[in-house]
């Protein structure tokens, strides 16, 4: 996107976060905010089950999974909760998909809201909502093995193309028929395919390989709800 392009969209965005607060009179901004002291007063922990009972059928695992990474926040209109699987290297079987990442709003008692980018591995691109069959992406013993398996093929090609477990690099392998996709994020994204059989690398893309962007840095707009705050206790 050009730059010109860029910050009217910012522009258009920040208008509309302006207008969003103007739409509420003072005495819904007063209720929205005895709403989140409330909420706030239920302490982190509680908030954190109200959310991963809303977002998941598996509560207990989700909150202890050293893996996902739980963070509260609070501003003068909501409360939310971020879950984010910190796996740098992900595995998708065909069919399955994920959110890696969601948002639960909290109000009181209940999850008021929630959503997140949902990554798939079909040919079904259109966006769903709601969590009765897509949940936040969970590393197993079944995925890391998978992990091991392409990684193993994946390395056996030019060292260009190798990539450790322990590479920090984000990286979403999807499991074809005959082949795995990979799909790989450094500055920008690169894909390509390996083989099953073979193991061989082929139709590599790097569409940003002689691409050189002029930095640009974003407006900064103050927030219409004021800013995010983290509960960290």
């Amino acid at each position: 996107m050009e730059k010109s392009l860029w910050v009217l969209f910012l522009n258009i965005l920040f208008i509309n976060l302006l207008n969003s607060q103007n739409m509420h009179t003072e005495e819904e901004l007063k209720i929205f905010k005895e709403k989140v002291n409330q909420t706030i007063e239920l302490g982190r922990a509680t908030i954190v089950d109200i959310a991963a009972n809303g977002i998941s059928n598996d509560t207990e695992s989700l909150i202890n999974d050293e893996n996902v990474l739980i963070s509260v926040w609070y501003n003068n209109a909501e409360v939310k909760v971020e879950f984010r699987e910190r796996s740098p290297i992900k595995y998708l079987a065909y069919g399955e998909e994920f959110y890696f990442q969601v948002v639960a709003k909290v109000s009181i008692d209940r999850v008021s809201g929630s959503g997140g980018s949902v990554v798939r591995n079909s040919e079904n691109e259109t966006s769903r909502s709601g969590f009765s069959s897509t949940y936040l992406y969970r590393s197993t013993n079944n995925t890391k093995a998978a992990i091991d398996h392409v990684l193993e093929l994946n390395n056996t090609n030019n060292p260009k193309y190798h990539i450790r477990t322990s590479s920090q690099i984000y990286t979403i392998i999807r499991e074809q028929k005959n082949y795995y996709d990979m799909q790989i994020y450094d500055r920008y994204s690169i894909t390509y395919k390996i083989d099953k059989k073979s193991g061989k690398i082929y139709d590599y893309k790097n569409p940003y390989k002689n691409f050189y962007p002029t930095p640009a840095s974003a407006p900064s707009f103050p927030m219409p709800f004021g800013p995010w705050i983290e509960i960290k206790e």
